[in-house]
């Protein structure tokens, strides 16, 4: 893959649990970084990852010729490329020989980064011209972790990563089906009990609305606040109930197949989260952890210089396994 700071187009490749991502960009006539081109392929890569502990050949095989595809189109515009993989991966027993598979047949180099990158990079994507001095928080809901960050301007103060997201917490406790309102009390305390040990009560001096960069919580935001894209908490415990007590076939209704099977953990994590950190709502919003990796491409781009370190070690970081 180019590497050269002479080149201009720019390829956030994003290897997640539910999908793979990738997304092209260049300098417009303003100077400002403009998408072009945009990949989402739900291939669910972190399918039987975290009953199995490994990556079952066929989702792996889904993944390279997926990775495959991507390289071709970053070849073709001569991209600088960042390609990472984040909670599935991670806990795939398997990793090394695919990440050699993708590497040989692919010839991409995918990056496995912590939950502690990642929330970093979200971060960074969200937040990105943001003043300097305005303080943030930011929360990402994944299908296998959840991410928190609170930042003053771009700058991450404090990073938490806990491996509990969507799609491991519907195949831990089967919420695909109609949740009866016992089964629900247990999934909320199983939560509440798991984000105790991961993640700060009620921060002191911290923004009351965070600001959620994922699908999941753009679907479950949207879903609560009929159609905006700001819920306050009462919303999205009213949407939780409303959700569990729904058929598979009545939430395929108001979501794409995919998304409606993991609908009823996310929008509990998200509610749970949200009380947890003593926030009165949360704001939607469309940039993420793709735009995180892009940014930093381009200003390694315009200043000539070597890709940032991962997570400084200065910042306060805390992941719970």
């Amino acid at each position: 893959m180019a590497t050269s700071t002479s080149r201009s187009v720019f390829a956030a490749i994003d290897v997640g649990t539910n999908a793979a991502r990738l997304e092209l960009a260049r300098f417009g006539a303003n100077g400002a970084l403009e998408t072009f081109l945009k990949e989402r392929d739900a291939i669910r890569p972190g399918e039987g990852v975290f009953t199995h502990g490994v990556m079952p050949r066929e989702t792996a095989d889904r993944l390279v010729g997926t990775l495959r595809r991507y390289a071709s189109l970053c070849r073709r515009h001569d991209a600088r490329v960042r390609a990472v993989a984040t909670s599935a991966m991670r806990e795939a027993g398997n990793r090394m020989e695919i990440l050699q598979r993708v590497r040989t047949e692919t010839g991409l180099d995918l990056e496995v980064i912590s939950g502690q990158e990642e929330a970093r990079l979200i971060c960074q994507g969200v937040l990105n011209r943001v003043p300097p001095r305005t303080r943030s928080m930011v929360m990402d809901l994944g299908g296998g972790s959840t991410e928190v960050v609170l930042a003053t301007g771009q700058r991450p103060d404090a990073l938490w990563s806990l491996p509990l997201g969507a799609v491991r917490l519907t195949e831990l406790f089967d919420t695909v089906g109609e949740v009866k309102p016992t089964r629900l009390r247990q999934v909320r305390g199983f939560v509440e009990e798991r984000l105790s040990t991961a993640f700060p009560c009620s921060l002191e001096d911290s923004p009351r609305v965070a600001l959620g960069s994922s699908g999941t919580i753009r679907a479950v935001v949207r879903f609560a606040a009929g159609g905006d894209s700001h819920a306050t908490l009462g919303q999205l415990s009213c949407a939780v109930e409303v959700l569990a007590g729904m058929s598979p076939a009545q939430r395929r209704e108001h979501f794409e197949p995919r998304r409606a099977d993991i609908i009823v953990a996310g929008a509990i994590l998200l509610e749970q989260s949200a009380r947890h950190l003593g926030l009165e709502g949360i704001t939607a919003v469309k940039r993420g952890l793709r735009d995180g990796l892009l940014a930093e491409l381009s200003s390694s781009h315009r200043n000539a210089a070597p890709l940032p370190s991962p997570c400084p070690a200065f910042l306060e970081t805390l992941a719970v396994g």
